[in-house]
């Protein structure tokens, strides 16, 4: 992993340039969004696009990609690694976070460190 906050793995940025470069609308500021948004079993879930950074974003740089958090997100996932995988036939992007301390039997939502406390 990087020192980044969020690191991406080379299968991970290959897929991002993958889908930026069928995008029409893409160019050189277009990058993966990642969001902690509230939702599912355990409290969090990730929300991945293709976007362009705003205000208050915080732009990475890493495995030839921009990676854009909302600044009040990115506690949430400092040191997550970013992967694309196809294992078992389905493929998608795989976030492995160290601030997660519980993951539901959905595998779609997850507990953070912060929040391990407030538990049910």
């Amino acid at each position: 992993m990087s020192d980044s906050a969020v690191s991406v793995t080379t299968a991970g940025a290959a897929r991002v340039h993958e889908v930026l470069a069928r995008e029409a609308a893409a160019d050189a500021t277009a990058g993966l969004r990642v969001e902690v948004v509230t939702g599912g079993c355990s409290g969090y879930q990730y929300r991945l696009a293709l976007d362009r950074a705003r205000a208050g974003d915080v732009v990475i740089e890493d495995g030839g990609i921009r990676v854009i958090v909302e600044a009040e997100h990115l506690p949430f996932v400092h040191g997550a690694s970013i992967d694309f995988s196809t294992d078992a036939g389905a493929a998608g992007f795989r976030i492995d976070n160290p601030n997660v301390v519980y993951g539901c039997g959905c595998g779609n939502s997850f507990l953070l460190r912060d929040d391990a406390g407030a538990a049910v």
